[in-house]
């Protein structure tokens, strides 16, 4: 009788430990998947874009918007609005979509370097009343490249609601620096809100000297915001002032010795492995630095699936597959697998 009883209190308690461990584990993966679903969510970002009609005519705005703009969260490119193209008037803007989203501060009447800092700030109050709830704001104009992908990657840990910004950082003309508005720059949801509200104030409230990125970066150091570091771990530049082939060679940056936080790198040493962005790159720059990154990338992939081939990307394999579509586009063998690194 005692065994009988032993026995069932005994199959009992294994069968209860069986569905604990069971329990346990399902609980397990789901946390680990939850969590794993957590560590992938990337920060939102709106893209604001400057351009003007000329280029958006011959196509150019629109083949960045093909590129890169698409892959922002959501965005607008500022600009006169063409003549043959009939906007919504919203306060501040007129808005109009063809193909891809343009705004025009009300106030402009026509395109020039000397309204460029107002241009912009009416830009952003519209953004800042129409969409407040991204976590980042990033600035550019329509002759850089933009990896957005490795932007949020690097956006990924830094701090959203503190006043900070991000890019290419220059030493001179503002106190604490401010950033190359070529390759663009990024502004935290701290930073944006806070200069923001006080041009929503009063637009006087923020710097107007007709050059808009040393004024915006002015303006949100004048409200206590830092100019944050976006150097990789091996100190190269992740956003480059000048273009892609330039900056490798080391051509037109001697100035940049005098006007760079830090000096210029040429080589491999020149720019990081996750470029973010780059200036003066015309569409088929942009367009072959895309495909050299993103099919690195996406063939990188395939062979860790594959074979457990965990290699990263590296900026000498974004190079040699730029310099490789360039003969291709050409159709010229230029690329000389030596003397070019």
């Amino acid at each position: 009788m005692l065994n009988r009883r032993f026995q069932s209190i005994l199959y009992f308690s294994i069968i209860s430990l069986s569905i604990y461990i069971f329990l346990y584990n399902q609980s397990k993966h789901s946390i680990s998947k939850n969590y794993t679903k957590q560590a992938d969510v990337k920060p939102s970002v709106f893209c604001l874009i400057k351009t003007h009609p000329n280029n958006i005519k011959i196509n150019k705005s629109l083949i960045v918007y093909k590129i890169w703009a698409h892959k922002c969260d959501n965005y607008r490119f500022i600009t006169l609005i063409p003549n043959n193209l009939e906007p919504i008037k919203k306060k501040d803007v007129l808005e109009v979509y063809d193909q891809f989203y343009m705004i025009q501060p009300s106030f402009m009447q026509a395109e020039s370097h000397g309204n460029l800092t107002l241009k912009m700030y009416y830009s952003m109050l519209y953004v800042y009343r129409s969409f407040p709830s991204y976590d980042w704001y990033y600035i550019s104009d329509d002759d850089a490249y933009v990896n957005i992908k490795n932007l949020k990657t690097f956006l990924k840990d830094k701090p959203k609601y503190e006043s900070i910004t991000y890019g290419y950082n220059f030493k001179i003309i503002v106190k604490d620096g401010y950033h190359s508005g070529g390759p663009g720059y990024v502004l935290s949801n701290g930073a944006f809100m806070t200069i923001c509200k006080k041009m929503d104030k009063n637009i006087n409230n923020c710097p107007n000297s007709g050059i808009d990125d040393v004024d915006i970066s002015q303006c949100i150091r004048n409200y206590n915001g830092k100019m944050g570091q976006s150097r990789d771990e091996l100190g190269r530049e992740r956003f480059l002032p000048m273009g892609l082939m330039d900056t490798f060679t080391g051509r037109n940056t001697d100035w940049l010795k005098g006007y760079g936080e830090h000096p210029p790198q040429k080589g491999l040493n020149c720019c990081s492995d996750s470029l973010i962005g780059v200036h003066y790159m015309n569409s088929r720059d942009a367009f072959r630095l895309d495909l050299s990154i993103e099919t690195q990338r996406n063939n990188l992939k395939l062979y860790d699936e594959m074979f457990g081939l965990s290699k990263p990307i590296t900026f000498k394999n974004i190079l040699k597959n730029y310099l490789l579509l360039q003969d291709l586009e050409s159709d010229t063998n230029d690329f000389n697998f030596t003397g070019n690194f």
